[in-house]
């Protein structure tokens, strides 16, 4: 005879499947606050989103506990949830991630989390995700000028001079740890390091394209402490 089985096969996190959501590398630290990317199996019912701020921790029978801290969801769906690493977790050690999945466990996958692990948002190309003063894009179309002021975002810059709860939308605070931008190679000038007034786990940086600049596609690097940021470009016409 034989044995017919409906049961659903139980959630499951790919080895190395929890990534910083703004500079994605297997096996690299996240920071405390760290928006991220977790892929595998079986992870959610269906392909949602709740939508709502504060962010909720159970969403559609998904539920994400870093630590033992409930991690605040942004979206979920069978193969990829996108979650905020628990703000009030203390840095400089490893915690177990599970998944529960209508109150199915998956096994544990282990991160490191460090203080700062900086993310620059971009394109698959590398272009820079930024904004004029005007808050309009940057792009080949409208390209930034020497002596402007652009706005860009990141994740994972880590603690800052104000407390936010993981899930809560953050005020204008700045990071703890001052970061340098690099723009051509050449030091420029950082008006505001902190979380986006609004956001959960965005940050952004207000900085200064050198008034030397020369035109063309440019290097735009962040330093934050020892860590590096994916390096991104930018377009400037003079």
């Amino acid at each position: 005879g034989s044995i017919a089985s409906n049961a659903t096969p139980p959630p499951k996190i790919a080895s190395g499947g929890v990534l910083h959501n703004s500079n994605p590398q297997i096996g690299a630290p996240l920071a405390p606050g760290n928006v991220s990317q977790i892929f595998g199996t079986g992870l959610a019912a269906s392909v949602a989103s709740p939508g709502v701020i504060p962010l909720v921790n159970v969403f559609n029978g998904t539920e994400v506990i870093v630590g033992g801290l409930d991690a605040p969801l942004y979206f979920v769906s069978p193969g990829q949830l996108n979650v905020q690493i628990p703000s009030e977790l203390p840095s400089n050690h490893q915690y177990p991630v599970v998944a529960v999945v209508n109150n199915a466990i998956t096994l544990p996958e282990i991160i490191d989390l460090v203080p700062v692990v900086p993310g620059i948002t971009a394109y698959s190309d590398g272009r820079i995700i930024a904004q004029h003063a005007d808050f309009s894009l940057v792009d080949a179309g409208r390209p930034a000028a020497p002596g402007e002021i652009l706005i860009m975002y990141l994740a994972g810059m880590g603690a800052t001079e104000t407390t936010v709860a993981s899930g809560r939308p953050s005020p204008a605070t700045q990071v703890t740890s001052r970061p340098t931008v690099t723009v051509d190679g050449q030091s420029t000038d950082v008006l505001y390091a902190g979380l986006t007034p609004g956001g959960v786990g965005l940050y952004q940086i207000n900085f200064r394209i050198p008034s030397t600049a020369r035109a063309g596609t440019l290097n735009v690097v962040v330093t934050q402490g020892t860590q590096t940021a994916n390096t991104v470009t930018v377009p400037v016409t003079r």
